[in-house]
């Protein structure tokens, strides 16, 4: 697929630039490839903070992380992966960069790289992931 011309909004909500991008989906599906591992090691112990993670107009979270989002955007979309060397589904939230600029006034937002960016946020009630996991992935058993 070649890369499109799109309007993108940066994340403090005041710049507008045109830049060649490729689909969101496309964009998803290289960064999983080259990242997957360092995502899932990242996500295994993962209570206080969400991981995001840009994807055009998008900001996905996987595993923990995905949770927490899911818990501060109830209506965040959900997608679920199977990958080769993994035994299990990773489960994955997105929100749109206006949803996430939104929200960042009020919560303290790092920058990792333009790319990657960390909430930090209240840890999980015990047993909590494991619940919304289980209701994510229902519909695969």
């Amino acid at each position: 697929m070649r890369p499109i011309e799109e309007n993108i909004e940066t994340m403090n909500g005041n710049l507008r630039q045109t830049a060649r991008i490729e689909p969101s989906g496309v964009r998803l599906m290289a960064f999983l490839s080259a990242h997957r591992t360092e995502i899932l090691d990242r996500e295994k112990n993962n209570e206080r903070f969400i991981h995001l993670y840009g994807t055009g107009g998008y900001w996905t979270a996987f595993e923990r992380s995905a949770c927490q989002l899911c818990r501060l955007f109830p209506r965040s979309e959900t997608a679920v992966f199977h990958f080769a060397a993994r035994p299990f589904p990773v489960v994955m939230a997105s929100v749109t960069d206006t949803e996430l600029s939104s929200c960042t006034r009020r919560l303290a937002l790092r920058t990792v790289d333009p790319n990657h960016k960390v909430l930090r946020v209240s840890a999980l009630p015990s047993g909590a992931y494991e619940r919304w996991y289980g209701d994510e992935i229902r519909e695969l058993l």
